[in-house]
């Protein structure tokens, strides 16, 4: 009697993808964008991210795009822009410790500051922790109010390359500028010759404005006012001027029209009780927020930064 012995069926043919994964296994693999808009930003998700939000460059890439790898830092309670501040420094004052510096010398009461001057005069204190030997260049326009570190205006270009993406370290910016930070207080209208000009040489921005519910500049006659921090720049395919700003409400990168963040800088003219402190006491300036001393058409302009930046054009 004859036996049967079974036999395994031979094995399926290898499947061809599955194969070239493997053959390819040690071979980095390009991950599909998360979003189908603003790919010419792959590379840098959180601008692509912040440009798609706002419906910017969507389709084309923009003439020329610049600015500072500032890390972002939540703010806690009303202290935005001690915490600007401290996004500029790196994190290495925090905060609580400005808010303590800003107590004691009687700018705010909970970390509002409703003076541009007195977070001008903490800034130009403060600057020199950016870079100890280059801090002699900070002035103001109104030579009545004091000022620790005396003014001398210097030039403050960047030299630009024509890579589609650059990055440049600190010790390059330091090598290549070997310039004095300077701070200045800027009065008038943002939009303007003077701020395009100084953020294309490399200027950051400390800018009052009233955000909208997504944090956008809008006009609520100060109500809301808040400030944030400008590190670049985008100048779009048919020349239209972009801010690339942090600020202490939100995590993510934003880019916003120049024009309507002048706007909204410009329509600060009067405080509002924050709904979120309604039995706290605030500290406005002589004139309030909308007087000399106030926000209202003030920016700080702060030049000659050693900082790493990202360049696409």
């Amino acid at each position: 009697m004859s036996q049967t012995i079974a036999t395994a069926p031979p094995p399926a043919p290898p499947n061809l993808l599955q194969l070239a994964d493997k053959t390819n296994s040690h071979t980095p693999q390009r991950q599909k964008p998360q979003l189908e808009e603003c790919l010419w930003a792959v590379d840098h998700p959180e601008l692509q991210k912040a440009c798609f939000l706002a419906r910017i460059c969507t389709t084309r890439r923009p003439k020329s795009c610049t600015y500072y790898n500032v890390n972002s830092i939540l703010q806690v309670g009303p202290t935005c822009g001690l915490t600007a501040v401290s996004m500029l420094l790196g994190g290495v004052l925090p905060p609580t410790v400005l808010l303590q510096e800003a107590k004691e010398r009687h700018y705010t009461y909970n970390g509002e500051m409703f003076s541009a001057y007195n977070l001008f005069q903490l800034i130009c204190d403060y600057l020199p922790i950016i870079n100890d030997d280059n801090n002699n260049n900070n002035t103001i326009d109104d030579n009545s109010l004091p000022c620790k570190l005396n003014a001398n205006d210097t030039d403050s270009r960047q030299n630009t390359t024509a890579a589609t993406t650059t990055t440049t370290t600190p010790q390059q910016q330091t090598a290549v500028h070997q310039r004095p930070i300077e701070c200045q207080m800027h009065e008038g209208r943002l939009n303007c010759a003077k701020v395009r000009d100084a953020l294309r040489q490399g200027a950051c921005l400390f800018v009052p404005y009233d955000p909208d519910f997504n944090h956008s500049p809008c006009l609520k006659s100060g109500h809301k006012a808040h400030w944030a921090l400008i590190i670049g720049y985008l100048i779009t395919d048919n020349d239209e001027f972009y801010v690339i700003a942090r600020h202490g409400k939100a995590k993510n990168l934003a880019v916003w029209s120049l024009q309507s963040l002048s706007d909204s800088n410009a329509n600060l003219i009067e405080f509002a009780q924050p709904k979120g402190y309604p039995d706290c006491d605030f500290l406005l300036p002589p004139g309030g927020i909308g007087g000399n001393l106030g926000l209202r058409e003030r920016a700080i302009i702060v030049k000659g930064l050693p900082l790493e930046t990202t360049t696409i054009s």
